[in-house]
């Protein structure tokens, strides 16, 4: 991991606010968005303490979509997992960063509301999802909270050399691309969904020769089923400028 990115969706407690910046501080971050703030930069400061200055280094978008660009490997948290539900399939923190230390560019943390936390729409865009460990009589941490837990296993990934490399975000999209041309008309709009989001988790923890392979093995089965017309449908203008 070259750089980590730390991303705040709807952000709504400037002491939350506080805290996350001078986390960012603590762990070396190197980038931070603000999606849609509702906290007031001005009362963070207090929160903030020596690193009140990161304030003015944030880049304030209006959507997740933008907040992602030029991401490789974005991860972000939710208390609630389930085994049924594909998008809600977890790892842990120390999972996320063993993942996350294979990565040759930019990592993103999304963290989401305090009150709602991240939308499904939202938690889609984001390749890994990653909970907490903690008690059944409590499960939801403080998102600052959280943010400390998953910065310092980041940090750690961050400042540890790594013998292998995780598979990169063109390699990922293609084979998402692929896989949708596939099959696109054989099943139901909520299970194509499911199927989607499962190969695109696999994908996106593979090994980068692993994932290699599997993009030259269902490319060859798109191009024998003659699904290369319909692959433009969903192959993103920035894989195809490239």
């Amino acid at each position: 991991m070259k750089k980590l990115r730390l991303i705040m969706v709807g952000i709504e407690g400037s002491v939350n606010l506080g805290y996350l910046l001078r986390l960012s501080e603590n762990f070396d971050v190197d980038e931070t968005y603000l999606v849609h703030p509702l906290a007031s930069a001005y009362e963070s400061f207090r929160w903030a303490v020596k690193a009140s200055n990161k304030i003015y280094d944030v880049n304030i978008v209006d959507s997740l979509d933008k907040a992602l660009e030029g991401v490789d490997l974005s991860i972000c948290t939710s208390d609630e997992s389930s085994a049924r539900d594909v998008l809600r399939i977890p790892i842990t923190p120390r999972q996320a960063s063993e993942l996350a230390e294979k990565v040759n560019g930019r990592v993103a943390l999304v963290l989401g509301r305090e009150s709602v936390g991240l939308t499904r729409d939202e938690l889609k865009k984001c390749n890994l999802l990653c909970t907490i460990p903690s008690s059944k009589k409590y499960t939801a941490l403080n998102v600052s909270n959280a943010g400390a837990i998953m910065l310092y296993e980041l940090y750690l990934a961050k400042n540890k050399e790594s013998k292998f490399e995780l598979a990169d975000k063109k390699t990922v999209d293609l084979i998402e691309a692929y896989a949708k041309a596939l099959v696109y008309d054989s099943f139901e709009q909520n299970e194509l969904e499911d199927i989607i989001l499962a190969v695109k988790k696999v994908v996106s923890k593979s090994e980068k020769g692993e994932a290699s392979r599997i993009l030259k093995f269902i490319s060859k089965i798109c191009l024998k089923y003659g699904c290369k017309d319909k692959l433009n449908d969903y192959i993103s203008k920035d894989v195809r400028n490239d």
